[in-house]
């Protein structure tokens, strides 16, 4: 029974490489796109603690929103998604991305 397993292995092993040596592998090489955050209070917290799921270029991709709007999306994100985030944190987020994100602020 060993015996015929090896073979199997033998027999198939080459063909497995020679298969991954013919694939023709592609590469996409991405620009370094660097978004930097408005400058305000919280901001540090939002690159910090959001950065942890997702890029920060995510929340300037997003419509701007009221504060109600932004709280609900942060606490989404601590809810559903388990983003480690505290209350006052939340908080710090919530006002920082009203304050320069939100409906109020001059994009």
């Amino acid at each position: 029974m060993e015996k015929i397993i090896i073979t199997v292995l033998i027999l198939f092993l080459p063909v497995r490489l020679v298969y991954a040596e013919e694939k023709d592998v592609k590469q996409i090489i991405l620009p370094n796109i660097q978004i930097e955050l408005a400058s305000g209070a919280g901001r540090e917290k939002v690159q910090t603690l959001c950065n942890i799921c997702h890029s920060v270029d995510y929340i300037t991709m997003q419509p701007a929103g009221t504060k109600a709007q932004w709280t609900a999306t942060v606490t989404k994100m601590r809810k559903l998604f388990g983003a480690p985030i505290s209350d006052a944190d939340s908080e710090v987020i919530s006002s920082y991305l009203a304050e320069y994100y939100g409906t109020a602020s001059k994009r």
